[in-house]
């Protein structure tokens, strides 16, 4: 294989097999070649910029926003307001952990695989695999359902 975007192969057939006979060349494109140190590169970028960053942004910002919130007075210093105060910040951190736990899996199995530790060869690697991908996949509809039963107003029309 040659190094940049094209590889090529050298391939031999004869009557539709392969055999010794006649030399085609086969030409395939992809993103990285995955023997280069830029595949284990990418792969590492891939998991700060889709991973490690957004969960350090919304960890920042959540504290940013419950910081604010604590330090207002609105609503005062009633047990009303604590109570509703310590609501927002338990579902603050539920959402935080939810996407930090959902995304982690599929996180380190990509990472181990760039750098060859981990290799699907397997029924129970595969499986793995795909349980990640599915909790990954669960990290984007469940912030709906963790805001909705977590609010006392929607619980109580949910039960009526």
């Amino acid at each position: 294989m040659t190094s940049g975007f094209v590889s090529k192969w050298s391939v031999k057939y004869h009557d539709g097999e392969a055999s010794a006979a006649e030399d085609r060349e086969i030409e395939t494109c992809g993103f990285l070649e995955k023997d280069t140190p830029s595949w284990a590169a990418f792969h590492i970028a891939f998991f700060l910029s889709s991973y490690v960053v957004p969960l350090i942004l919304i960890s920042v910002l959540y504290m940013w926003m419950l910081s604010r919130l604590w330090r207002s007075s609105v609503g005062g210093r009633s047990a009303e307001s604590k109570k509703g105060k310590k609501r927002v910040t338990r579902l603050a951190v539920i959402v935080v952990a939810a996407f930090a736990s959902l995304w982690f899996p599929i996180q380190v199995i990509l990472v181990l695989k760039s750098v060859d530790v981990f290799k699907p060869d397997t029924h129970f690697k595969i499986s793995l695999q795909i349980v990640s991908h599915v909790l990954a996949y669960t990290s984007s509809c469940i912030n709906p359902l963790l805001y909705a039963f977590m609010s006392e107003n929607f619980q109580k029309a949910f039960r009526k």
